[in-house]
């Protein structure tokens, strides 16, 4: 197993919540020089794959239709059918091959319902010689984590948000890569540095950009699971979210991995009720961790949980990072 120093983790938050912190400001919070800083940052990049990238606030840029759908083949397709399918598929933001309880699980993104729904007509035929089950649930919020978007987001904004071209180019341009200079993103856009700056200024103003963060795609070691919920909701239900929200807010407090253990909890609605998605050394720890809490929690609500670990990417990136769970949990009450 590969060592990483505590400078390793340090880095690692400090890129998560600001991928564009400077070099001087991280050697600051790593407490080294910037030398070692630069040595230790270039190792992580090609250890973990790390990938510089955008998070964006959803409800900043208009009306959108935000599913993940999770499918069950009578006969698996290969990764290179599934890959021919969705290249251009501008919709389908994250795809991922799981083995478990689904084999095939996405997130899609569409400016409005009708839109959707053709989209997912079109992939349901596409697949249909394969046989699948479609479990399609909506996701509005996550409590935790997020979702690295392909350039097409920048497209499928409502007219109701005020952005030009050149907004927009520089929004692309970020989301490829948000640890660019002013100068790269100069050359990319075809702006003066000082018209990059004010619009990037005005862009983090707007709130469309949420945080300026990173996505790993070589987690370490560690396996990725993601778990579907649905409940027979009883009386008391609010009081047992709130009991293992204490239970997600302390995981990691003993000892902080590189990445986070839990990358994202989200309530859905649909198919299935909660979504999860996790980082533990193996599928046991993420059993004892995350899902027997769960079963023993919400007992009283005959709580079933379909459990599948991450195989392959098809499109898009995975969502992992290091961030600060408590500071950054989405409260949301039960009423």
């Amino acid at each position: 197993m590969e060592f990483f120093s505590g400078i390793d983790k340090e880095i690692l938050r400090g890129i998560s919540e600001d991928s564009r912190v400077s070099v001087t400001q991280l050697a600051k919070q790593a407490h080294c020089s910037r030398v070692t800083l630069m040595k230790h940052l270039h190792e992580l990049e090609q250890k973990l794959g790390i990938v510089y990238t955008l998070e964006v606030d959803d409800a900043m840029l208009g009306s959108m239709e935000r599913h993940i759908i999770a499918m069950k083949f009578a006969v698996k397709p290969e990764a290179k059918v599934l890959e021919e399918i969705f290249k251009d598929d501008s919709q389908a933001q994250v795809v991922l091959t799981t083995s478990g309880d689904f084999d095939l699980f996405i997130y899609a993104r569409t400016g409005n319902p009708v839109r959707y729904i053709v989209w997912e007509s079109h992939i349901a035929t596409e697949l249909a010689e394969f046989k699948p089950l479609i479990r399609p649930s909506e996701f509005i919020v996550a409590h935790t984590g997020f979702w690295p978007l392909n350039d097409g987001f920048v497209s499928e904004m409502s007219s109701s948000v005020k952005l030009d071209d050149k907004d927009k180019r520089l929004l692309v341009q970020l989301n490829r890569n948000s640890r660019r200079s002013i100068q790269e993103l100069s050359e990319l856009t075809g702006m003066k540095g000082s018209t990059v700056r004010y619009r990037l200024t005005r862009l983090m103003k707007s709130k469309i950009i949420k945080r300026f963060t990173i996505a790993v795609q070589r987690p370490p070691h560690q396996c990725a699971m993601v778990h579907l919920v649905n409940y027979r909701f009883s009386k008391g239900f609010g009081e047992r979210m709130l009991e293992i929200r204490k239970v997600y807010l302390g995981i990691d407090d003993k000892e902080p991995p590189l990445l986070n253990t839990l990358q994202m909890i989200s309530p859905i609605s649909g198919s299935h009720r909660s979504l999860g998605i996790t980082l533990t050394a193996s599928e046991e720890d993420a059993i004892k961790e995350i899902i027997e809490p769960n079963k023993r929690i919400y007992k009283k609500d005959s709580i079933e949980i379909e459990l599948a670990k991450i195989t392959g990417v098809v499109k898009g990136l995975l969502p992992f990072r290091n961030i600060d769970v408590k500071k950054n949990y989405l409260r949301i009450e039960w009423r």
